[in-house]
């Protein structure tokens, strides 16, 4: 019964979500989303989604949302610009230990950038890899199955809200905004639809294996979403503790692309809140007189349009694409590498799993990859 969630309300859009949430959480009231998705060959429906209460809290949250329809019209909650104008950082989960650091970490970015955590649980379909039977006595046992991981699930959510609850700092907890959702299916699907619903200004992700068979999504799972989603990916080693720094180092790759542009304007804008000095990087392979002249080209023009920061571009010579991150990591002391993600162009080759792997496991620093 301590565990157990109770639905009270439908939630239609993201805004009315967050303000009911709130308006209950002010009272004391914890808030889970989830879907239930009890039916044989449901599907997500993106566009709804289940407000849940624990169950000894679900008289108190029901006379609390009565009270909110009396003072307030909700239907033109979606319209206000308080939820609309904050930035947002999605961070996929699987509940396992690593993860509280992952959350840790997400707490600190989003308290500097003024954000919201939505903190996106995703567990199993046990019935994933079966074949579509249509027998009434199979259709009960699909049932019960799905009812069963889904009583599960609200279990280890509820234990893990508690649980972070216990390792942050209630000032530093409490100085974000924070929601629980709660959904059924593979990650790479479940994230890359939770995205476009959500529109995330960053999707924060593990990216190192965990000592656990089971940990983060991590490897394979980690490159389909950099490869599917179009929101930036910020890559973080399960380690890794956000400091907060007055300055931070930050390494631009750059392979010459035509969207350098783009991507600097992006990563301007999510580090916007941070003392930032940006090192706009090619690792050169092999001695190319041209890319010394790209690189003039380049800082020529960082020094017209972007006079305003602290950005310059540079040639870092290594006979080796990782070795030559990881060496210049150590040499700048760099706190974030950013990537483009530019189909075809030389650092197209970093999504390979096994490279994106070896630069991981090397470099040990988040990486932000954004899609141009």
């Amino acid at each position: 019964m301590e565990n157990q969630l109770v639905t009270i309300l439908r939630v239609s859009t993201p805004q009315l979500g967050s303000f009911v949430k709130d308006r209950l959480e002010e009272h004391g009231i914890e808030v889970f989303f989830t879907n239930e998705d009890m039916t044989p060959g449901d599907r997500y429906n993106p566009n709804e989604v289940l407000l849940n209460v624990k169950a000894r809290q679900s008289e108190k949250a029901i006379a609390r949302l009565l009270q909110l329809h009396k003072e307030y019209d909700l239907d033109k909650i979606k319209d206000d610009v308080s939820f609309t104008n904050l930035r947002k950082i999605l961070v996929p989960v699987k509940l396992s230990e690593d993860c509280i650091d992952l959350c840790k970490y997400a707490i600190g970015l989003a308290k500097k950038q003024n954000a919201e955590i939505k903190i996106l649980y995703i567990y199993p379909d046990p019935n994933f890899n079966e074949q579509n039977r249509h027998t009434t006595s199979w259709q009960r046992y699909v049932r019960l199955e799905l009812k069963e991981a889904h009583e599960k699930a609200q279990e280890n959510l509820v234990n893990f809200s508690k649980e972070l609850k216990k390792q942050i700092p209630a000032e530093l907890f409490n100085a974000v905004k924070l929601h629980y959702r709660m959904l059924k299916g593979t990650p790479v699907n479940v994230i890359t639809a939770a995205s476009k619903r959500y529109q995330p200004d960053v999707i924060l992700m593990g990216s190192k294996v965990s000592k656990q068979a089971d940990g983060e999504f991590v490897g394979k799972t980690l490159v389909k979403v950099i490869e599917e989603t179009q929101q930036p990916v910020l890559a973080v080693p399960l380690s890794a503790v956000f400091k907060g720094k007055d300055l931070i180092n930050v390494m631009y790759a750059t392979d010459f692309y035509d969207s350098d542009n783009t991507s600097l304007n992006k990563l301007l804008k999510i580090l916007e809140p941070f003392n930032k000095k940006i090192h706009c990087v090619h690792i050169d392979l092999k001695e190319d007189p041209q890319h010394q002249e790209k690189v003039d080209e380049l800082n020529a023009m960082l020094d017209r349009e972007y006079s305003n920061h602290h950005i310059k571009c540079e040639l870092f010579e290594s006979d080796n694409l990782v070795k030559g991150f990881e060496d210049f990591v150590a040499k700048r002391d760099i706190d974030i590498i950013s990537l483009s993600k530019v189909k075809y162009s030389g650092f197209y080759k970093l999504f390979h799993f096994d490279l994106v792997s070896k630069l991981v496991a090397n470099v040990n620093v988040p990486i932000l990859i954004f899609p141009v």
